[in-house]
């Protein structure tokens, strides 16, 4: 129970230590300024965006769960994906167990083979990320070059200044060297191997490997790859449309959404926190500066672009709360109807 507690309560004091920290010297009467000024037809046309992307990224899911021999419809899918969305807001990394915890109870696909094929989607994505990384160094080159010495400048300051560093990366070569040896050890070990909780590991991992595997059972591969790229594309879109409803950033370029893009999804691989809240602030304000911002319009930028984005997901994943019990209803009396029968 303590353990639990502190796997969802590091989280979040991290969400709200970020935050904090990026938003101390931000005066409020700002942020609310900033939401004021929004042109609401820019907000309606990314509200959009994010509606069709919660779409594409449902029917390439379904194209997975078909090459599965599972036919859920689109609205279902699209039903459990924004459950999952919602849940990994509250709790990070839940939102894949949720969204096929749901899609269990909506059409009876199997919790194991469902999260095989989410684990394939998410290899995808890495794949795809490390092409959005290379077109951003590509476009962005002294940019980015410069955004990671400023991120790394202050504690590459500390360690030389105090003149620690040679030991600290002794301590750190002989920690990683004992953790391979060790974990060298319980490998080839027969026990390890013979332990009740490894064997059932093992054989939920040949299931998440036969849903993994689905990807090249795909009948439609292309069309798996297409909607990949069209669903970065929707978030890029999505936060280049939200730079014409504000003045400060009508005039940024699209590479400024690129950067935006990258900085964002690495951050929430690097540091998973309830919707990016406090990492996305943190990141995306440094790069802000980076295009002619000062520290604290970024943070208000940042800001105003998360909380977009976030309330139109927060939005359309409650409504997804309320329909899927019904989903589920439906489903348990066409059951009890078909045993009548």
């Amino acid at each position: 129970m303590v353990k639990g507690f502190f796997r969802r309560a590091v989280p979040i004091m991290l969400a709200l230590g970020l935050l904090w920290y990026v938003l101390k010297d931000v005066p409020l009467t700002a942020l609310a300024a900033q939401f004021r000024q929004a042109d609401s037809r820019w907000l309606l046309l990314a509200g959009l965006l994010i509606v069709i992307f919660h779409l594409v990224r449902a029917a390439r899911w379904q194209l997975a769960l078909q090459a599965l021999g599972f036919y859920p419809s689109l609205f279902r899918t699209a039903m459990a994906l924004l459950a999952g969305t919602l849940a990994s807001m509250l709790v990070p990394g839940a939102g894949e167990l949720t969204r096929c915890g749901t899609l269990q109870r909506t059409d009876g696909v199997p919790l194991a083979q469902g999260f095989g094929s989410v684990v394939a989607e998410r290899i995808v994505d890495l794949l795809m990320l490390v092409v959005v990384i290379g077109l951003t160094v590509l476009l962005e080159f002294k940019r980015a070059g410069q955004y990671i010495l400023d991120l790394l400048s202050p504690l590459v300051n500390r360690f030389t200044t105090s003149g620690q560093s040679t030991p600290l990366l002794i301590v750190a070569l002989l920690s990683v060297f004992t953790l391979l040896v060790l974990l060298y050890w319980l490998l080839r070990s027969a026990a390890f191997w013979q332990h009740r909780l490894v064997i059932r590991v093992v054989n939920i991992a040949h299931d998440v490997k036969r849903g993994f595997l689905s990807i090249q059972q795909l009948k439609r591969p292309g069309l798996f790859i297409m909607l990949t790229g069209i669903s970065y594309g929707l978030i890029f879109l999505t936060t280049y449309t939200l730079f014409f409803a504000l003045p400060q950033t009508s005039t940024l370029p699209p590479n400024a959404a690129l950067t935006i893009l990258t900085v964002s999804s690495l951050g929430g691989l690097a540091v998973p926190t309830q919707g990016g809240i406090g990492t996305y602030h943190f990141l995306v304000s440094r790069a802000l500066v980076l295009y002619g911002m000062s520290l604290t319009d970024g943070v208000i930028v940042a800001t105003f672009l998360h909380a977009i984005q976030t309330g139109f997901s927060l939005l359309l994943s409650s409504m997804s709360f309320l329909i899927i019990p019904i989903l589920i209803t439906n489903r348990q009396k066409k059951q009890e109807a078909d045993l009548v029968k």
